[in-house]
Order: C-alpha cells, then structure tokens, then sequence
C-alpha cells in the first residue's frame, strides 16, 4: 500500500500501530503489504474494530494494549494479524478476508481469486489483463 494511504490509518488509529517497532515484535515497520485497491476493506475493518477494541481494552492487564502486528496479502487474501484476540475481533478480521476475496487488491473494483504466475491474487479483469499490478512495498 502506498505510503500516504498507510499514514492515513495510522493517523486514525495511531495506538494500534507500531511503525517504527522492534521487528522482533511486530512487522509494521515493514508497511502494510498489500495494494492500495484494500485500502477501503482496511479502513473499515480498523472502524468495526474500534469499538470491539475499547471493550476489550477494560480487560486487559495494566500496560498491555491491542495493537496491530501486520497486514499482508497471503494466499490472495487480506492478512490482519493483531496482538490479542477476542471472538468478535477474530469474526470482523475473517469477515475482512473474506471481503478481499472479492475485491481487487490494486485498484479496488470486484475481482476474484487469479493463480497469475503461481502466485494467488485477487484482482479484476482489467488489472490482470493490463498487467496493471503494481508491486508491494
């Protein structure tokens, strides 16, 4: 995802991510490795979480926070990996995923899962034909 989209979500939600963090603790300083085209999908995701996240915030032991450890594509799909879990928190990542099935990692339009050279993406007609994929950070 491009630079300036990833600064907008994380100015949103800067608690939960670790940009400039230990990569032996989390791998956001590696960016969000995905297309701009999950921009909005992330986005939304981060929204439905919030609440989900101040609740669970209250249980959690002093010192100790949610945070999101890394956002990948993998296996054509949406990866959103996170500190702690919770059965609600877990439903709107799967729902996430599930969304990215069906959405073009590049430039968001509906697309599907493609094996585009061995490698499963999720992109629509134009951007595989066009070769239009542009490369991960």
């Amino acid at each position: 995802m491009s630079p300036d989209l990833e600064r907008k979500i994380v100015a949103r939600w800067p608690d939960w991510f670790d940009v400039h963090g230990d990569l032996r603790r989390t791998l956001m300083p590696h960016g969000f490795q995905c297309g701009d085209g999950w921009f909005d999908l992330v986005r939304r995701l981060c929204e439905r979480l919030e609440p989900l996240v101040t609740e669970l915030s209250t249980a959690l032991p002093d010192g100790d926070r949610f945070e999101v450890l890394e956002i990948k594509q993998k296996m054509g799909s949406l990866r959103f990996y996170v500190s702690h879990h919770h059965a609600a928190i877990d439903t709107e990542i799967d729902g996430a995923r599930l969304d990215s099935l069906r959405t073009c990692e590049n430039c968001g339009s509906p697309g599907m899962l493609r094996n585009r050279d061995g490698w499963l993406v999720t992109v629509c007609d134009e951007c595989l034909q066009g070769g239009g994929l542009k490369p991960q950070n």
